[in-house]
């Protein structure tokens, strides 16, 4: 999302403008200290078309029952993808044999990341800062205090953050 096939050259990618727009507002409203739900509710109230109707409206295809409303995780991927910088990025997951075809994330440093291969949406300080908001959210309290253990206290059961 944010970028097509070159007509002239279809290995290589340019900037879709209007795509691109949403990519930037999404990483300039994370920056300005919303989550990724806040994202997804403003872009709904601003009738933004998801990253399906935007390609549904392009192709000529049916568009989806409801193309205003955007999940939180296609915000989180859009936040997450490092393509947005210029770079290609590849071995992003593997399979542990031929045998078993579950598809697991690869560790970054595992990755093959080669910078500079295709026109720029997102600046790299601008995405280096999105990661650190990322890591550094803390849920405040009904009180509108933040406890000192926000983030860093997990569910043994599920891994899931607890507040």
């Amino acid at each position: 999302y944010g970028y097509r096939k070159d007509p002239a050259d279809k290995k290589k990618w340019i900037v879709d403008e209007e795509a691109a727009e949403v990519v930037k507002r999404i990483f300039d409203l994370c920056i300005a200290g919303k989550g990724p739900m806040q994202i997804a509710k403003m872009l709904m109230a601003d009738k933004v078309l998801t990253v399906k109707a935007h390609y549904a409206k392009q192709n000529g295809r049916t568009m989806p029952d409801n193309p205003y409303r955007w999940s939180v995780e296609s915000i989180r991927g859009i936040l997450e993808r490092p393509e947005y910088t210029g770079c290609t990025v590849n071995f992003k997951t593997y399979t542990n044999s031929i045998w078993d075809k579950k598809q697991r994330d690869n560790p970054l440093e595992k990755q093959a990341i080669f910078p500079n291969t295709h026109e720029v949406i997102i600046e790299e300080a601008v995405f280096e800062k999105v990661q650190q908001v990322r890591q550094q959210r803390h849920r405040n309290t009904r009180t509108g205090r933040s406890s000192i253990f926000s983030g860093l206290v997990y569910c043994a059961d599920c891994g899931e953050k607890l507040d």
